[in-house]
């Protein structure tokens, strides 16, 4: 998974921290290029593969020789904040993320749990809440056995797709793969259904 879009909001959000932090400096300026756009650009630099940073200084005569990033490191902006001081000496400054919930939001959720705090603990004292209910507690641990066994943890760090093209046909799906050391999400989930389910026999019969 290259997550492109991901790297090139980091990339534009270490930049724009950069002029933040460093106003009227015009040693550095950055830029991104496209592939469909600007392909002698990259066989300039010899670029094979994504994604790709690279510090191109005024003494690089053969582009090539110029300066790449390791992504091995990391695509985040602070990682590029990192390499950018690393090879200018320049200092990049404080990465300032933008907020995932706006003042408007956190307003509106602060009202309705003002409201509903009265509610909550009236129900809370009388025991009538679905926190109460043993059936929500066995549907829970279900579920958590079901995700252990089916290795959706493995799936969500991996990003392993449900299923895939058939290499050979491309109209067909293929939902196991054939081989060791690699599964995908369809062949997790059907060994974590049939797992819960020997699981569930064993439970109901002791």
């Amino acid at each position: 998974e290259l997550r492109l879009q991901d790297l090139s909001a980091d990339f534009q959000l270490m930049a724009s921290s950069f002029i933040q932090n460093n106003p009227g400096l015009t040693k550095l300026f950055f830029c991104d290029i496209e592939f469909k756009e600007s392909q002698a650009s990259f066989a300039l630099m010899g670029v094979n593969s994504l994604p790709h940073i690279r510090l191109v200084g005024p003494g690089n005569a053969n582009l090539r020789d110029s300066p790449a990033m390791d992504m091995s490191r990391g695509g985040t902006a602070e990682s590029m904040a990192a390499y950018v001081e690393g090879q200018t000496g320049l200092r990049v400054g404080e990465i300032e993320r933008p907020s995932p919930v706006s003042k408007k939001q956190l307003l509106f959720v602060g009202g309705v749990v003002l409201v509903a705090a009265p509610y909550v603990v009236k129900r809370l004292l009388t025991q009538q809440t679905p926190l109460h209910d043993p059936k929500l507690w066995l549907s829970f641990s279900i579920f958590v056995y079901f995700f252990s066994v089916s290795g959706a943890m493995y799936n969500i760090i991996r990003k392993m797709p449900l299923f895939m093209a058939d290499r050979n046909d491309p109209s067909k799906l293929v939902f196991f793969f054939q081989g060791s050391g690699m599964q995908l999400g369809a062949e997790g989930f059907a060994v974590g259904f049939l797992y819960t389910v020997v699981g569930l026999v064993l439970a109901f019969i002791t």
